[in-house]
Order: structure tokens, then sequence, then C-alpha cells
């Protein structure tokens, strides 16, 4: 009976998804060292963007200082319950605006992690984002 139980539970823990953090999870955690840089070279810019959420839209809009001098970037709503929810988008150079649809939105926590390339160096702020 017992060995009819632990097969049990094992098929059971076998079929169960695994839902890591990141996709690329363990190669993220390599590179400490320079994430640690790109958050100290972010941190001025952690409130140059307001989030605000209307009846259509998620929209994401960044300061004329900061949007003049990104190169290239994107914006992601990250989903730390479900990754295949993730919603990204690139912002282009000079663009002041982003928005996601509220219909590709599901009611929830999302983290909206914002990463741009300036001069060469990469950027990244990370805010909590609560959909209702």
């Amino acid at each position: 009976m017992f060995l009819a139980g632990s097969a049990v539970f094992i098929v059971f823990a076998v079929r169960q998804p695994v839902n890591l953090v990141h996709k690329n999870y363990y190669e993220k955690g390599v590179d400490h060292t320079e994430q640690m840089n790109v958050n100290a070279r972010s941190k001025p810019f952690a409130r140059s963007f307001d989030v605000n959420l209307n009846n259509e839209a998620l929209v994401i809009s960044i300061e004329n200082e900061l949007a003049t001098k990104i190169d290239s970037g994107n914006m992601q709503l990250y989903r730390p319950s479900d990754y295949t929810k993730d919603i990204k988008h690139e912002v282009l150079a000079g663009n002041n605006s982003i928005q996601f649809p509220k219909s590709e939105l599901i009611a929830g926590r999302y983290i909206l992690k914002f990463t741009w390339y300036t001069n060469g160096l990469r950027y990244e702020v990370d805010r909590p984002v609560n959909i209702q």
C-alpha cells in the first residue's frame, strides 16, 4: 500500500507545471555583479515615469528628459504567478508614452520592468503594478 501511494504521488508531482520566476532563471543569476551595477546606475531614474490605468489601457508616461536619452529599450509587464501572461512592448528612441491595452491585462499583480540603453549602457527600473 505504501509503495502504491508513493508511486501515485511521484506521478502527480512529475506532471505539475514548473513556473520558475524567469524562463532563464539560472542564467540570470550568473552575472549578479553586472546587475548590481545596472541597479546603481538606474536608481536616479526610478521616478522618471508615471503609470496610470484608464478605461482603455495602462499608460506609461516617460519624462521627456529621459525619453530623449533612450537609444532603445522595452517595457515588460511581468506576471510573477504565470510567466505565460507577460506582455512586452518596445520603446523607441524619443517615445515618451507606452500603452498596454486593458483587454490584454488580467486583474492582479504585475511588475513593470523598464529596460533601456543609453550610450551603450543598460538601465533597468522595476515597479509593481496592480490591475483591477
